[in-house]
């Protein structure tokens, strides 16, 4: 598993932030965090390796300080700092640090090295020009069948590339010798092709503020998934900045981060797509709110309000959060400033497992109830003979981790199998009917009194 650790003190507003991005399997990391939470200082970071000044170009005089620092633990490369120097009278680094052609960057509009693809392609235009006259090109194969996968449409299908000195431009070859080139494709288009250019040029580590800032609604939906087949292909890790809710939803599990304030101090750390959507856009308009401990649980309630007829007397939203301990940290939140609603307007139903470590560490009004049973995956897994003998066995490898093992198995259960998961929480209810039903009167009683 691959680990990065950066640190950064006294730098601007941060007085500590002290991050560890643990990587998934897909090598993708995403961050968010509402406006001016410090996402784009942490680009910035590992923008020093290319410039030391950036933060003071950038952020002002009082950015940097005498006693600010940045230090480093990369992996793959030897660990480094950089520090302030009175003989700069900015950051610098005396250590041995990557290439910056190895660690990568890219700053918002207009500072970042896409943006200036433009005068590149310009400043070698004629010897484009020459090449394509000249038949000098070849068919971009990697990038027409990246683009597709996100744009979901052949339009590249005639896609070429040609090289001049260093440099690879692409340009989209028509009939009668007419050509577009790269430059002259929509913004969404021409940044998805930068986007390629930096995965495939050799990086390893990729950081890029406002990614999705060109995209449209489809493409934010679909690029997640085209890259991480050419992250892995490459051997990269990226770490992307986003505002996207679209685009957060398709990231796998342990791949979002959230940037924010708690108890005074800036924190990065990996979070639920439930906890940031709840977090960073909040929920208005509903007044009863159900908190789940993730979403199979949220799905499972809704199954026992539908299938027991709870008819409530409010407007109610049930929402997974993603995890007990978050759950536990957003209902503290709300109870200094409410993101959802009053204390006595919200419930959290929680994993039976979970369920008294929770009761005993929060001490807030909001009330907390017990799940039927202490986890639905394992539940499911541990009598997968009990309730689903006529299914074949998993043609995978099984973990020895049971909690791994029972994911795995819910997935093999749903969608291999196409077992519906509404079929499973029957079987749950009609095993745990005594349970069941009193969660249901606790779940009536909160919609209706």
């Amino acid at each position: 598993m691959i680990r990065d650790r950066i640190i950064l003190e006294n730098i601007k507003d941060i007085s500590e932030l002290s991050v560890e991005f643990v990587f998934p399997d897909s090598n993708i990391i995403v961050v968010t965090g509402k406006n001016g939470a410090g996402k784009t200082s942490l680009v910035k970071a590992y923008y020093l390796l290319k410039d030391p000044q950036i933060f003071t170009k950038l952020s002002g005089l009082n950015a940097v300080r005498t006693d600010s620092r940045v230090s480093y633990n990369l992996d793959g490369f030897e660990p480094f700092e950089f520090a302030f120097s009175a003989k700069v009278g900015d950051l610098d680094s005396t250590d041995t640090i990557p290439a910056p052609e190895k660690v990568v960057a890219e700053l918002p509009v207009p500072f970042g090295e896409r943006f200036n693809q433009f005068s590149l392609i310009a400043k070698h235009d004629s010897e484009i020009r020459t090449n394509i006259a000249s038949s000098q090109y070849e068919r971009a194969d990697g990038l027409i069948d990246f683009l597709s996968k996100i744009y979901a449409t052949n339009k590249f299908e005639n896609l070429q590339v040609t090289k001049v000195k260093k440099y690879k431009f692409y340009f989209l070859l028509r009939e009668d010798d007419y050509y577009i080139r790269e430059d002259h494709f929509s913004s969404g288009e021409y940044f998805i092709i930068q986007l390629f250019r930096l995965v495939t040029s050799g990086a390893k580590l990729i950081l890029i503020d406002e990614m999705d800032v060109a995209l449209d609604a489809a493409a934010q939906i679909r690029i997640y998934h085209a890259l991480k087949s050419l992250v892995l292909q490459f051997n990269a890790r990226l770490i992307l900045i986003s505002h996207s809710l679209g685009f957060m939803s398709t990231v796998d599990d342990g791949g979002l981060y959230y940037l924010e304030e708690i108890g005074g101090k800036i924190s990065l750390e990996m979070r639920s797509y439930g906890y940031i959507k709840s977090d960073l856009y909040g929920f208005s308009g509903y007044e009863r709110y159900i908190l789940t401990e993730d979403k199979i649980l949220e799905e499972f309630i809704n199954f026992l309000i539908k299938r027991y007829s709870v008819i409530g007397y409010y407007q109610y939203a049930t929402i997974g959060v993603g995890g007990v301990n978050q759950l536990q940290l957003l209902v503290e939140k709300n109870d200094q400033t409410p993101i959802f609603s009053s204390p006595e307007n919200i419930i959290c139903i929680v994993d039976g497992d979970s369920f008294l470590s929770l009761s005993g560490s929060y001490e807030g009004s909001t009330r907390i109830f017990s799940s039927p049973v202490p986890d639905i995956e394992r539940y499911v897994y541990t009598r997968r003979q009990e309730f689903f003998p006529a299914i074949r066995p998993p043609s995978y490898i099984e973990s020895n981790n049971e909690k791994k093992a029972s994911k795995a198995y819910w997935k093999w259960l749903t969608v291999d199998n196409s077992f519906g998961a509404n079929r499973i929480y029957e079987i749950i209810a009609n095993n745990e009917a005594t349970k069941t039903l009193g969660l249901v009167d606790e779940i009536r009683e909160f919609l209706t009194r």
